[in-house]
C-alpha cells in the first residue's frame, strides 16, 4: 500500500468502528501515524468535517416544507393545477396526522457530537478523524431528499480515482484493488510476465481457465478481441480471491482482460451498454460486469480510452 491508497482508504473509514479489524484500515492508519504530511491531511479533514457538521446544525426546517413536498408530488403527476381528488385527500390527511418527534433535532445533533468524541484507546486515536464526515453526509442527504421535486439519484459510475468507489467490505475486494493487484503483479514480473498457458488461440485459453475452475470471458468478450490473437492466460490471486488474466495481441499492442467472480468484488459497474473507461496511473482501463463476473480490460502505451472504447 502506498500513501495515496492509504489516503483513499482513510476517507471511507466507517464511524461505527466496523472497519477496525480490517487489515487495510490498520495499514492505512499506520501510514498516517508515520507520515507527517498524511497525518496533517487527516487533521485538516477532521476540521473540515466538524465545520460542515456545525453548519448543518444551524439549518432550520422550513415551516412550509410539507406543503411544498405535496405540491412537488402533484406537479410530477401532472396534476399541479387540479384540486386534490379523494386519493390525494387521504394522503394529505395521513401525512398531516404524522407528528414530528419533538426531540428529533436534538437527537440528531447529539449523535453528531458523539461522533467527534475522543476514542479512549491511545493507539486508536486516529480512528476518530473520519467520524464527522459520515454523520454530516447523512444529514445532508436527508435535507436534500426533503427538497421539493427532488428524486433519488440513480447509481452511476463516476470517473474518479479508486474505482468503484467502494472500500473492501469484510473480505471482499474493491475494483480498485483488482486493478492494483494486476498492475503490481505484471510490473513486478516484467518484462517476462509469467503465464500458465501460452497459445494464440484464445478458445484454448478459455478451455484452460474452465478446467481450472477460474472465471472465463466466453460470453462477454468484446468484439474487438474476438478476432485478436491470444498470448496466454494465468490465475491471478488477490487477497485470497481467485481470478484470471487473459492476454491478447490487439493491433500489435498487448491488452489484458482481468476477471473475478461478482460475489468476490464489491462494486457498481455497467452491466449493459458501454463500459466504464478511465485511467489508472499510466494504464487505461475499461470495466463492466454481468450477473456472474466482473471484467477489467487494461492496456498502456498505445492503448488509450478511445482505443478501448472502439473494442466494444
Amino acid at each position: 500500500m502506498d500513501k495515496e491508497e492509504a489516503r483513499f482508504i482513510l476517507r471511507c473509514f466507517r464511524p461505527d468502528g466496523a472497519d477496525a479489524g480490517n487489515p487495510d484500515f490498520a495499514e492505512a492508519l499506520a501510514w498516517a501515524a508515520k507520515d507527517r504530511e498524511l497525518g496533517e491531511w487527516l487533521a485538516r479533514e477532521r476540521a473540515s468535517d466538524a465545520g460542515f457538521a456545525q453548519a448543518l446544525s444551524t439549518v432550520g426546517i422550513p415551516a412550509s416544507l410539507r406543503e411544498e413536498i405535496l405540491a412537488g408530488l402533484a406537479v410530477e403527476r401532472g396534476a399541479g393545477a387540479e384540486l386534490p381528488d379523494a386519493f390525494d385527500a387521504c394522503v394529505i390527511g395521513a401525512l398531516a396526522a404524522v407528528p414530528v418527534p419533538p426531540g428529533l433535532r436534538g437527537e440528531i445533533l447529539a449523535a453528531m457530537e458523539r461522533t467527534v468524541a475522543p476514542v479512549p484507546a491511545p493507539n486508536k486515536i486516529l480512528w476518530r478523524f473520519g467520524l464527522p464526515a459520515a454523520a454530516a453526509a447523512g444529514i445532508a442527504l436527508a435535507l436534500l431528499l426533503s427538497a421539493p421535486g427532488s428524486k433519488e439519484a440513480e447509481p452511476r459510475v463516476a470517473n474518479a480515482p479508486a474505482a468503484g468507489g467502494v472500500v473492501p467490505v469484510g473480505n471482499l475486494l474493491t475494483i480498485g484493488l483488482v486493478q492494483d493487484g494486476f498492475i503490481k503483479t505484471y510490473e513486478s514480473e516484467s518484462p517476462n510476465f509469467v503465464l500458465d498457458l501460452r497459445n494464440a488461440d484464445h478458445h484454448a485459453l478459455f478451455d484452460h481457465l474452465k478446467s481450472a475452475k477460474l472465471p472465463c470471458p466466453t460470453r462477454c468478450l468484446p468484439k474487438g478481441l474476438k478476432e485478436a490473437a491470444g498470448l496466454g492466460c494465468r490465475e491471478l490471486e488477490i487477497a485470497g480471491k481467485r481470478g484470471a488474466v487473459v492476454c491478447f495481441l490487439q493491433k500489435n499492442d498487448k491488452v489484458h482482460l482481468v476477471l473475478f467472480k461478482r460475489c468476490d468484488v464489491k462494486c457498481k459497474l455497467p452491466v449493459k451498454g458501454k463500459p466504464d473507461i478511465r485511467t489508472h496511473g499510466n494504464w487505461t482501463v475499461a470495466r463492466w460486469g454481468d450477473e456472474e463476473w466482473i471484467f477489467v480490460l487494461m492496456g498502456k502505451e498505445g492503448v488509450d480510452a478511445k482505443r478501448l472504447e472502439g473494442m466494444f
